[in-house]
């Protein structure tokens, strides 16, 4: 029998320091938002270098789910037409990031993992987005994933069985299937299902 599974998922904006610039043509201001300046990782949790941290433990021993959640910062960077620069910060609530829908039963485990964070500098934008469906057998330890992402940026979900390594049930990468930010609006156009 297993004791513990963890269930980790992340967002982050991958292999960039800085997404491409943005430049009002009627001020002449270019914005620039910060990227995350990592690849994918499950080791990148409370490093402050993911949009979206949330981890599920399972804890069969017992019977009981715990939850953490947490938002990266934001980071902008206006320069002026003259060349300065000033930098701007937040940190979206992590409020949209929850675990509902929990049933035991004699052998296993289901819950739902969701994510929802807008970018704090610019509360119109479009929100961030994921929903994962789980099942966690408790004689193996075995998953059972089926979720739905938007399209960018970066998503990565990873269990790992009694604090043993950790093994990856999805990644995406916005720079493969060529995602833009854009691919946050509307309904979540990516899903997945794995079993493991």
């Amino acid at each position: 029998m297993v004791a513990i599974v963890k269930i980790r998922g992340s967002v982050f904006i991958g292999g960039l320091q800085w997404l491409p610039a943005m430049t009002e043509p009627e001020t002449g201001l270019i914005h620039e938002y910060a990227g995350d300046a990592r690849e994918f990782t499950p080791h990148a949790v409370h490093t402050g270098r993911s949009r979206v941290e949330q981890e599920v433990v399972v804890d069969f021993v017992k019977r009981k789910l715990f939850a953490f959640a947490d938002t990266g910062t934001t980071t902008l960077r206006v320069t002026k037409p003259e060349g300065i620069s000033e930098f701007k910060q937040g940190k979206a609530s992590a409020d949209g990031v929850t675990v509902s829908d929990e049933t035991w039963d004699a052998s296993s485990v289901s819950f739902i993992m969701k994510a929802t964070a807008a970018n704090p500098l610019r509360p119109a934008a479009p929100a961030v987005d994921y929903e994962l469906r789980v099942t966690v057998r408790e004689e193996t330890g075995q998953v059972v994933a089926k979720g739905s992402h938007d399209g960018f940026p970066c998503f990565e979900f990873y269990k790992q069985v009694d604090f043993g390594d950790f093994e990856l049930l999805h990644s995406h990468d916005f720079r493969v299937t060529g995602d833009s930010p854009a691919a946050m609006a509307g309904d979540m156009e990516y899903h997945f299902e794995r079993n493991l």
